[in-house]
C-alpha cells in the first residue's frame, strides 16, 4: 500500500472507531467512504456500506442516494422508496484493492458480475447477502419507475487501488464497461472509473473540509445593520447558479442536510403550491416572472465572506425555502438564464437570533410559532444533556448539520436527529418494526418523538444502546446479515436490562430508570453476549419462519418483532 494512503488509512482507523477490522477490510471501509462522500457530503458510516467477502461477485461496498439521503441496505432503500412522491437516484458501487497495480481484469470481472446485479433477471451465481440486497434494491427502484425523472437514475461505479492513475488501456476498459452496462437499458448515465492512490487521496483530504460555496452574486444589497446579525444581503440570483454553486455537491446530488433547519420536509409535486412552481418552470414565458411569483430562499451562514461580486459561505442552513430548493432540483434543467430567484444571505452565530429568523420566515405555513419554539427547545435540550456526558460514555447530538466538523470528536460517536429517531421509537416505543420509516415516525402523535414533554435523559440512553449495538457490527463482532434486526436488538437489550417495565412519565423516575439501564448499557461485553444469544434466537426463529420472507421484510413487521422481543426477553 502506498505510504501516504497507509498513513490516511490509519487516521481513518482511529476517527471511524474501527479498531477489530482487519487491514483489508479497513481498506474497504475506508475506500467507501472517500468514493460515497463525493455523492453525500454529510457524515455517514462508512462500515455499515461494505459488503467484501464470500460470493460478493467483487462488489465490495455500495450505496444509494434518495433524494439526497444515502442509504446502505435494502430495508432504508424500500423506506425512501415508500415515503417519496418523486425520486432522485444514484447507485454508487465499488470494488477496492490494497495492491500498487491495477488490473484490467479486475473491471471487466466488475462489469460482468454489474451486469447480473444491475440486471432485472434474478442473479445466475451465487451471491453474498448484501449483494442481493443491493440487486432486489435496484430492481424495487424500478417497480416504481414512475417516481423516476427523465436523468435518473444514475449508475457510478469505482474500481479504488493503490497504484498510479489510470493509463490508456484501462480507461478504454473502462469505457467499454460503461457500453456493457449501458445494454441494459436500466441507468439514465453510467460512469466507470478507476481510482489511484493519488486521486484517492485527494477525495479522502475533500472528505475531511467542511462544506464551502463560492458563487458569483452581483445583484445584491446590503441590509442595515441588526443586532445579533454580524451582516446581511439580500437580492436577486440566476436559479441555475444557487442550484449548480449552493444546493448541489459534486456528485451532482441534493444537499438535503441544509434544510435540517425547515420547519417541513419537502411536500412533494403534488403539493398545490409546487406544483404551481413547476408549472411555472415549464412556461417559457411564466418562467421569466418567477423572481416576482415566488417567495425566494432564506439562508441563515455561519461564515460568509464577498471579494468584489465572488461570496464565499460556510456552515450554512435554508431556513426558509425547502419547497422551492427542491423543485428547482427537479427542474434544473428548465433554469434557462432568465429565471432568477430571490436571496436573502443572514451571516449570524446567535442562537436566539436564528431560531426568530426561522419562525418569522415560516409564518405562511400553518404551523403555530409556539410549537416551532417548543419544537426547538426540547433540541436544544437534548445536546445540552449529551454534552454533559464524559468518555467513555460520550455521545454528541448533531442538532444541526455538521456542527461537530471542526471538533476532534470520534465522528461515529456523533448521532444524528434521524438516528436519534430510529433508536427513541425502538427502545421506548415500542416501534423497532418502522424505525426506518423516520418521516412518519416523527408525524404519529401517539409516537410522540421529540415531544416537549419528553426527558432528554431517555433519548441519551437510546442513544447509547444505538452506539453499543452500531459498535458491534461496525466491527464485524456480529455478522453483517444480521444488521436488518439491528432496531430489534437494540429494544430487546433495554427490555432485558429493564426487566420488561417501561419508561416512567415523571421525570425523577424516567432519570433513575435511565440511570439503572446506562450502567448495564455502558457494559460492552454484557450487551455483546445479550446480542450474540439473541442472534441465535433470531436465526432459529427466522429458519422456522413459514412465509420464508427475508430478514429485511420480517423485520418491518409487527407480529415478527414482538414474537422475537418475547424470545428474547428469556435467553440465558
Amino acid at each position: 500500500m502506498n505510504e501516504i494512503i497507509r498513513e490516511r488509512v490509519a487516521a481513518f482507523r482511529e476517527k471511524a472507531d474501527l479498531p477489530d477490522l482487519d487491514d483489508a477490510k479497513l481498506f474497504e471501509a475506508f475506500a467507501a467512504h472517500c468514493v460515497l462522500h463525493q455523492f453525500h457530503e454529510d457524515e455517514f458510516n462508512a462500515g455499515q456500506h461494505r459488503t467484501g467477502g464470500g460470493n460478493d461477485l467483487g462488489v465490495d461496498a455500495w450505496g444509494i442516494v434518495i433524494n439526497g439521503d444515502l442509504f446502505s441496505d435494502l430495508d432504508g432503500v424500500k423506506g425512501a422508496v415508500e415515503s417519496s412522491r418523486e425520486m432522485n437516484v444514484v447507485v454508487i458501487v465499488l470494488q477496492a484493492k490494497q495492491s500498487q497495480n491495477f488490473e484490467g481484469k479486475v473491471v471487466s470481472d466488475l462489469a460482468d458480475n454489474l451486469r447480473q446485479i444491475c440486471g432485472r433477471a434474478p442473479i445466475a451465481y451465487t451471491a453474498s447477502p448484501e449483494v442481493q440486497e443491493l440487486h432486489e434494491a435496484i430492481g424495487l427502484i424500478y417497480d416504481n419507475h414512475q417516481k423516476l425523472p427523465d436523468h435518473s437514475p444514475r449508475l457510478e461505479v469505482r474500481y479504488v487501488h493503490c497504484g498510479d492513475e489510470a493509463n490508456a488501456d484501462l480507461e478504454g476498459k473502462c469505457r467499454s464497461a460503461e457500453a456493457a452496462l449501458d445494454e441494459l437499458g436500466r441507468f439514465q448515465s453510467i460512469r466507470f472509473e478507476a481510482v489511484g492512490w493519488r486521486r484517492l487521496n485527494q477525495l479522502y483530504q475533500r472528505s475531511q473540509r467542511k462544506i464551502n460555496v463560492a458563487f458569483e452574486w452581483p445583484s445584491k444589497v446590503a441590509i442595515p445593520a441588526i443586532a445579533g446579525v454580524k451582516e446581511a444581503w439580500m437580492g436577486t440570483i440566476p436559479a441555475s447558479v444557487f442550484v449548480e454553486r449552493l444546493l448541489v455537491d459534486t456528485g451532482g446530488s441534493i444537499r438535503k442536510f441544509l434544510f435540517e433547519d425547515n420547519i417541513r420536509d419537502f411536500q412533494g409535486e403534488s403539493n398545490e403550491v409546487n406544483s404551481g412552481i413547476a408549472e411555472t418552470l415549464a412556461d417559457p414565458v411564466k418562467r421569466k416572472r418567477f423572481v416576482v411569483l415566488n417567495n425566494g430562499i432564506t439562508v441563515i451562514a455561519r461564515s460568509f465572506g464577498i471579494s468584489g461580486s465572488e461570496c464565499h459561505m460556510s456552515d450554512f442552513q435554508i431556513v426558509n425555502g425547502c419547497q422551492t430548493g427542491h423543485v428547482l432540483f427537479e427542474h434544473r434543467d428548465q433554469l434557462t438564464d432568465d429565471v432568477h430567484l430571490k436571496l436573502t444571505v443572514i451571516e449570524t452565530e446567535d442562537e436566539v437570533m436564528s431560531d426568530t429568523i426561522t419562525v418569522a420566515t415560516n409564518r405562511q405555513t400553518q404551523i403555530p410559532a409556539e410549537d416551532l419554539r417548543a419544537n426547538r427547545q426540547i433540541h436544544r435540550e437534548i445536546e445540552d444533556f449529551f454534552l454533559t456526558q464524559r468518555a467513555p460514555r460520550d455521545l454528541y447530538y448533531e442538532r444541526r448539520s455538521g456542527q461537530y466538523d471542526a471538533r476532534s470528536v470520534t465522528m461515529t460517536r456523533v448521532v444524528k436527529q434521524n438516528q436519534l429517531v430510529q433508536a427513541y421509537a425502538s427502545v421506548f416505543r415500542g416501534h423497532a418494526f418502522e424505525a426506518t420509516r423516520t418521516a412518519k415516525l416523527r408525524r404519529d402523535p401517539v409516537v410522540r418523538i421529540f415531544h416537549p414533554e419528553g426527558h432528554a435523559v431517555a433519548y441519551y440512553t437510546a442513544a447509547a444502546a444505538w452506539y453499543q449495538v452500531e459498535w458491534l457490527f461496525r466491527n464485524n463482532r456480529v455478522e453483517g446479515k444480521w444488521r436488518p434486526a439491528r432496531f430489534m436488538l437494540m429494544a430487546a437489550v433495554v427490555a432485558r436490562f429493564s426487566k420488561g417495565a417501561k419508561l416512567p412519565q415523571g421525570r425523577a423516575k424516567a432519570e433513575r430508570h435511565c440511570e439503572g439501564l446506562l450502567a448495564q448499557i455502558w457494559d460492552r461485553d454484557e450487551v455483546e453476549r445479550l446480542v450474540s444469544l439473541m442472534v441465535g434466537r433470531l436465526e432459529r426463529m427466522t429458519d422456522a419462519e413459514s412465509s420464508k420472507q427475508r430478514l429485511s421484510d420480517l423485520a418491518r413487521t409487527r407480529g415478527f418483532t414482538e414474537r422475537f422481543l418475547k424470545e428474547a426477553a428469556g435467553v440465558e
